[in-house]
Formats: structure tokens, sequence, C-alpha cells
């Protein structure tokens, strides 16, 4: 199958600024980015400078922590939360919805119609939707600044607030001021040969980064570079004897990247999901953002994983 066969509307970035508005209008989306505080940091470890955003955004208190089956909000999502009632190839699986707690301005998600669990890969059906979602942004889009990417927190300990499998897409803060190290990191890759994935020696945690060719046409040639990906962090999970299998992934039109994690919260406090594996620290009052501050995300981000495998030589007992 092409992807190709995930075709969006034509007007799709419009259909999704308008009914972005309207929902926010009428408060469907609770979000109060106006009092948002956003700070953008450089944090330094090794030979390696990152970029940082911490946020608060106290509208992240009226969120869930935890969701369950019995009262899924996306079986029947509200109709002033859905942007696209049916999508994907021939069987048409996605409905493509706003997050009802944003981040960012019309943050939204691609969720599978009938329940199918977060603690499950990304089929290959999921994956191309996906990225021809990305795409289509990046072709519809009115800003050269605006940047998208999605995640997917899947398994117990990812950071994941709803059991219904979903992925997530949002704004980065403008390109202008921040770029992300996955970002750096396939630059030094070449898409045209078979990819080892790429990891920052200096990072304090096990990341799996691989370039995505400009020339993408084949959901295969997705499913493979994804495939290689998840290999490197189920290696990593069972080597570090790992009870759950649970990690943090992000796509854009660019690269992929996967995160093994170890524990969804460090210390208890505050949950870490794929954003903060961006270098986003989403804040939900000022205690946790002092923490945060006084911590440091690359110490918070080193505990939540597992310890960088840069140095590690793969072997036959590897995935």
């Amino acid at each position: 199958m092409t992807l190709s066969d995930y075709v969006l509307p034509k007007d799709f970035y419009e259909l999704l600024t308008s009914k972005y508005d309207t929902a926010a209008e009428n408060k469907s989306v609770l979000f109060n980015g106006e009092s948002a505080v956003n700070k953008i940091e450089k944090a330094t470890i090794g030979d390696t400078t990152i970029d940082v955003q911490l946020t608060l955004l106290k509208s992240l208190m009226h969120r869930p922590e935890t969701g369950n089956k019995e009262s899924n909000p996306f079986l029947k999502p509200e109709p002033e939360l859905t942007i696209i009632d049916e999508y994907g190839s021939k069987d048409k699986e996605f409905k493509v919805v706003f997050n009802k707690f944003p981040v960012v301005p019309k943050h939204f998600m691609l969720i599978t119609k009938e329940f199918k669990s977060q603690d499950t890969p990304l089929s290959p059906n999921e994956l191309s939707a996906t990225y021809e979602i990305l795409k289509t942004l990046d072709e519809q889009k009115q800003d050269d600044n605006e940047e998208w990417f999605a995640f997917y927190n899947c398994g117990p300990e990812s950071g994941a607030s709803q059991p219904h499998k979903h992925i997530q897409f949002m704004t980065l803060p403008s390109k202008a001021d921040f770029k992300p190290y996955a970002g750096k990191l396939q630059t030094t890759l070449n898409p045209m040969s078979k990819q080892e994935p790429a990891q920052n020696k200096d990072l304090p945690f096990a990341h799996f980064v691989v370039q995505i060719p400009d020339n993408l046409e084949d959901e295969e040639e997705l499913s493979e570079l994804f495939a290689t990906v998840l290999s490197r962090t189920l290696t990593e999970l069972r080597e570090n004897e790992q009870s759950h299998i649970s990690y943090n992934f992000i796509m854009t039109t660019k690269y992929l990247l996967m995160v093994p994690r170890s524990q969804g919260k460090y210390e208890d406090k505050i949950g870490i999901n794929s954003c903060g594996f961006q270098g986003l620290f989403l804040c939900k009052n000022e205690e946790l953002l002092k923490l945060v501050e006084s911590e440091g995300p690359l110490t918070i981000l080193g505990k939540v994983g597992l310890p960088n495998s840069s140095n590690k030589t793969q072997t036959e007992y590897d995935y």
C-alpha cells in the first residue's frame, strides 16, 4: 500500500484552524494559553547543548492523569472536538479529534474508531496515517516557523493518560528559537543506506533516531524504519530487566525517535511523556516548575529513561 491512500482534505489545515477557534471560543477545549509561562533554556552535558522549554500551564490541572476503558472518551468523541469523523485507507479506521486539554493551540489526535490498546506498537496503517498528516500539515501551514511533530506514549511507564490508542500532534516552539536534539542527530545519517539508529553519547538516556528519506512513498519502508528503532528499544528494555514494555515515540517528516522508559514519573511527582524527550517540560503548577529547574531537565530524563547505550556493540542476541 502506498502513502497516497491516506488522503486528507485539501483544506485540512484551514479546517483544523477554524474548528479549533470555535472549540476554544465555546470552551470545548480547556486551554489557558494566554497565561502560560514558557522559558526556553540551554542544557549542556559533555560536548552537547540541547534546547529545553519549561512551560507552566495551569489548565493541565484539569487533565486526568489516568483513564480507563469503562469511561473511554474516545469511543464517542464530542462532536465539538471532532475534526474528521472518518480517516484512513480503505477501512477508514481512524478519527481525527482535538485534545480536550491542549498543551498548545490546535493540539489534536489520531484515534482508532474501535478500542485498541495503548500498550501495542503502531501498525503500518497507523504509521502511514500519522506520516501523511504530518506531511499535509507541512505543505498547508501558513507560517514557515511552525514545526509539527507526532508522538505516541506506549506502555504503562510511558506517561500515557488514556488506554485507548491515540497518536498526538503538536507544534514545537518557533524553529527560530528551538531546535530538538533529534533533529540535529538525524542530519548525521544517510537515509539511502541501511540505517543503524543514531544516539548522542553525551545524553544520559538511551534513544534511537533514524532519518526518513525525502522521497518516501511506500508504507513498507516506513514500517521497516519503525521496526529498526523498536527492536533496539526492546533490546534495551530486556537487558535492563524491565518487567514492562514502555517507550516514547516521536515522528516528524524528517526522522523517527524512540526512547525506552524505566518509569512514568520522576520521584512520583512529575509525569514525563514523549514531550519531555522532545525537550518540552509541561508543569501544571509552580511547585513542579521549581522541581524541574532545581533538578535539571537532563537529570530527570536520565532517571525516567534507561542508560545511554551508544558505546554498546550489537550482538546476535539483540532483537
